[in-house]
């Protein structure tokens, strides 16, 4: 952060105060100044620091109009690729990531379905999924990608153009750090701080490339609903042209039963879904047997470190699975299964396992990470 000065010290007074009426009187529009004040560097850290422990007793952090400013704000000072139109007409842009901090301490399996998706043959689907590093688990999403051999700091938004439209990958890996520099300029404090913030709930909805679909697994039922509320106001109906719009899963926020920010290999797991036709957020309970596969512990998906995760992955994309493998297997093949259905490429549940099976089957999961690493070796 910057040096305090007689601005930085006061910059965010008012809208502290603003956050400590009751009931509180911040609006939108004043959450949006106030963050841009702070990715401008202008307030001091003791500022900064007091304006999210407001936010956050005031609630205010949990409601959807303040979570889709917040997001639209950040992607004002982050690194948006700019990816061709007509490349992008008739493709299925999507992404299947969770908030984490469930505490489960599960497999990768947003990250190994996003590679498995991308890799259903016949398809217009481009995975451009978006995570950073472990921060409550052993091993995160960019983690694994990193085991897996894939450089991320070679992607960026000036690569990213390349390795979609001439490179033709179906399955990008976008690293968070890299692209959303306010996030960067408040990481300290929010170590500092010491306790969560709005920024602990934003990261599923900050990939920067305009998505069709999408899968946002969330940590709690409370926060399901308000994602649903928040995906309202973010991603309106898509023009006619996006031949996504049609479809009523093309958001799904999901929340299993048992505390997993994903479809959980046992019990329920609780979906959130908006109505293309009426606008209202609607739910339904799903289950392994929906996918027609058995249940299994969480135990048996537990996380391993980052490379045990990315050798059993790697036997699973190669078919050198072990009895072992199996509960990971069927893990990864529901959460397939979702994106699937989001993407608008599987007709029910067990279309996707279908679809994803064959993806695996055929090597396409396979073929298209090691696509992704030689074509991000070679930039």
């Amino acid at each position: 952060m910057a040096p305090a000065t007689s601005l930085s010290s006061t910059a965010l007074t008012p809208y502290i105060k603003s956050l400590l009426l009751s009931p509180p009187n911040l609006t939108p529009n004043d959450l949006a100044v106030a963050l841009r004040l702070i990715f401008q560097q202008i307030p001091s850290d003791i500022q900064v620091a007091s304006f999210l422990t407001a936010l956050s007793l005031s609630k205010l952090d949990k409601d959807a109009k303040y979570i889709s400013t917040a997001v639209q704000t950040i992607l004002e000072f982050s690194d948006v690729p700019n990816i061709n139109s007509s490349y992008c007409a008739g493709r299925i842009f999507t992404d299947i990531v969770g908030t984490g901090g469930d505490g489960q301490n599960t497999f990768n399996v947003s990250t190994s379905s996003a590679i498995v998706v991308a890799g259903i043959p016949n398809t217009n689907v481009v995975v451009t999924k978006h995570g950073g590093k472990a921060s409550t688990s052993n091993s995160g999403a960019g983690d694994l990608i990193a085991r897996l051999g894939i450089n991320t700091a070679k992607i960026n938004a000036k690569t990213i153009p390349k390795l979609i439209e001439e490179d033709n990958n179906k399955f990008i890996f976008l690293f968070a750090p890299s692209f959303h520099n306010g996030m960067r300029i408040v990481a300290d404090v929010r170590k500092q701080l010491g306790i969560p913030s709005i920024f602990n709930i934003l990261g599923p909805l900050l990939n920067p490339i305009r998505l069709q679909s999408r899968v946002l697994g969330v940590f709690s039922e409370e926060l399901g609903y308000i994602y649903a509320q928040t995906a309202k106001e973010l991603y309106p109906k898509l023009s006619a042209d996006e031949l996504n719009g049609s479809n009523k899963y093309s958001t799904i926020v999901v929340w299993g039963e048992v505390g997993l920010d994903e479809v959980s290999p046992i019990g329920r797991s609780k979906i959130w879904y908006i109505d293309p036709i009426s606008g209202e957020i609607q739910t339904e309970y799903i289950s392994p047997k929906d996918f027609g596969l058995p249940e299994h512990s969480l135990e048996s998906v537990r996380s391993g470190t980052p490379q045990e995760n990315a050798n059993v992955l790697m036997r699973i994309l190669k078919g050198d699975t072990t009895p072992a493998d199996k509960p990971i297997v069927d893990y990864i093949l529901m959460n397939s299964s979702v994106l699937a259905v989001s993407s608008g490429i599987a007709a029910d549940w067990k279309d996707g396992v279908r679809l994803a099976k064959e993806s695996l089957k055929t090597g396409g999961a396979l073929e298209a990470l090691v696509h992704l690493c030689e074509k991000v070796d070679q930039l």
